[in-house]
């Protein structure tokens, strides 16, 4: 099987879950092609596509928006899979507030994308990283539920996101290649 993983990312963090997630499914009997959402012309050549983009400004980003509009037909002949990074995730009722706040439902039912198979992970945070505007707006989000480590932290979960990558191979009928 053909696979596209498309991805947007502000600062890297997005990019660094989905290049983890080509590489479980390269474990399996596919072919794994991992590209910037707004470097992919075509998904044409792809059986499958799996699309991750970061939560910024209470919605993901506008190259996954625009990536998603522009191959819209297309993805709906395929099995296309979403996942989300959001730091809000991690606090108590995120996954739940992300399903409902940051998700353009609208735009997964116009593309094929069903919502059980929506991976929702945390992201990692470098303060030094991000500009004074996104700061004020993650501190104008965040709860302070979650206790003090927001700044500098990495959150993501690889295990849960590795057991999402093996869920998502199984939904696509993959074969391991190994024994």
């Amino acid at each position: 099987m053909n696979i596209l993983i498309s991805y947007a990312s502000a600062h890297g963090s997005t990019a660094e879950i989905a290049h983890f997630i080509g590489r479980v499914l390269q474990a399996y009997d596919s072919h794994v092609t991992i590209a910037s959402a707004s470097e992919v012309q075509s998904v044409e050549s792809y059986d499958a596509v799996v699309v991750g983009s970061a939560i910024h400004g209470n919605m993901w980003l506008q190259s996954c928006s625009q990536f998603l509009e522009r191959h819209a037909e297309a993805l709906k002949t395929k099995r296309t899979i979403m996942f989300i990074t959001c730091i809000r995730v991690m606090e108590p009722g995120g996954r739940e507030h992300a399903l409902e706040e940051y998700v353009y439902h609208p735009m997964l039912e116009k593309v094929g994308i069903a919502l059980d198979t929506l991976g929702i992970f945390a992201g990692k945070i470098e303060i030094g990283a991000i500009s004074w505007d996104e700061r004020w707006l993650l501190a104008s989000n965040y709860d302070g539920s979650a206790g003090s480590k927001l700044i500098n932290h990495d959150y993501r979960d690889w295990a849960a996101i590795g057991a999402w990558a093996h869920q998502v191979a199984a939904t696509l009928g993959l074969q391991p290649l190994f024994a």
